[in-house]
């Protein structure tokens, strides 16, 4: 059964081609004829008329508006550039480039995008475009330039909020908010545009398709990434992705590229998970995460009949973090986790993403397998400590 594209695609091309056979033929028709071909013809100008209106539409935009849309949303979109000042120490040289006058400190800028969310000037943007940053200047399209100050930060969903200010300490009059769209109601094929600051080229508007949903690219546990053929490149880095309706509905990320510039992958974190923490960035400056305080690895076959596990699936906890949540709930170093909740675990990332959507202070039943018994153990959740550089890598 052919598609009902190809079918449309077939009846305008034999329009067409009767549309073209007709004018090559006119001056040759006797003059009686040439009225009734005329009107035949504006009728078939007509229908291909309303077949193209009908094909913009499917799209959810008429080409002829792209551009008013763009636009309209482009004031919503802004240049990030974050300085970082570096010392340089130079173990026995700090006589020698006193003398010579070089200085001890360095600068070092990067450049990244983001987008205003409301008329109060705060913009998301990508943490690893801030993080660590001891200036951030954000530019408008109307090129006026404003300080920012980081409200809140999360490294683990690289999403960073900021806001401006002028010389005053006031909020900019007549900024342009960005709408929130809705990134669960996206659809694979449908078409997207990203705008941004590649290579510093301010406002750069790029067109493309979602290529797919929920991408896991192995950036770590909150991989759940929008995939698009829209060129990003670098500086795109917190820039909107945004439907056809000139919605939010994804915060360009990471590309895929042997180049380091675009080769059609790019990934954008899907809007909604920005919303899940927006409030708590505003709050706390961060997001509260519960934890367990448990190394695990997933369980295989041949691990289990190496060590004896009596089971072949879930995870092996085979350290812990004294006197945290697990260790003060009796669990040991051995057991086996086999559900959260109701929640099945077969992979490490599974355990992380039940327990990061828990908040501190919940209780959370495990259910384990500790030699040939199982059990269910029941665990008060409490906050991720601040300083996570102190904690093996990997806990959860």
């Amino acid at each position: 059964m052919s598609h009902p594209w190809v079918k449309l695609y077939c009846v305008r091309f034999l329009f067409g081609k009767l549309l073209l056979v007709h004018r090559t033929k006119q001056l040759h028709l006797p003059h009686h004829k040439i009225r009734v071909k005329n009107n035949l013809m504006n009728l078939i100008q007509i229908l291909l008329s309303a077949m193209t209106l009908h094909t913009s539409h499917a799209s959810g935009i008429l080409s002829t508006e792209l551009p008013d849309l763009v636009e309209k949303i482009q004031a919503g979109v802004v240049n990030i550039s974050s300085t970082t000042v570096q010392t340089v120490m130079v173990h026995g040289w700090d006589m020698f480039l006193q003398e010579r006058g070089i200085p001890k400190e360095r600068k070092q800028t990067s450049l990244g995008s983001g987008f205003i969310i409301d008329k109060e000037g705060y913009i998301i943007t990508n943490n690893h475009v801030v993080d660590h940053a001891d200036e951030v200047v954000v530019t408008l399209q109307n090129k006026k330039q404003y300080r920012a100050k980081l409200i809140g930060k999360d490294a683990k969903m690289d999403i960073a909020l900021i806001q401006i200010r002028d010389d005053s300490k006031k909020i900019p009059e007549n900024l342009t908010a960005n709408t929130l769209g809705d990134s669960d109601k996206a659809r694979i094929a449908e078409p997207v545009l990203a705008i941004g600051n590649p290579f510093g080229l301010s406002h750069t508007v790029t067109t493309g398709i979602l290529s797919a949903k929920n991408r896991a690219i192995g950036l770590g546990p909150f991989d759940n990434f929008l995939q698009t053929d829209a060129a990003i490149n670098p500086g795109n880095s917190g820039g909107p992705l945004f439907n056809f309706k000139g919605e939010v509905i994804g915060i360009n990320t990471v590309i895929f590229s042997k180049t380091g510039q675009s080769g059609g992958l790019g990934f954008a974190i899907p809007i909604n998970e920005a919303k899940t923490i927006l409030a708590d960035l505003k709050k706390f400056g961060r997001v509260p995460r519960a934890w367990l305080g448990v190394l695990t690895e997933k369980v295989t076959p041949q691990m289990a009949g190496y060590y004896r596990l009596g089971r072949d699936d879930g995870v092996v906890i085979y350290n812990m973090v004294e006197g945290g949540p697990a260790d003060q709930a009796g669990i040991q170093p051995g057991d086996i986790i086999i559900k959260v909740g109701s929640e099945k675990i077969e992979e490490v990332v599974d355990l992380e993403r039940l327990i990061s959507k828990l908040k501190p202070k919940d209780t959370v039943n495990l259910t384990l397998q500790r030699g040939r018994k199982q059990l269910t153990k029941t665990i008060k959740l409490d906050e991720l400590p601040a300083k996570q550089n102190r904690l093996p890598e990997g806990i959860i």
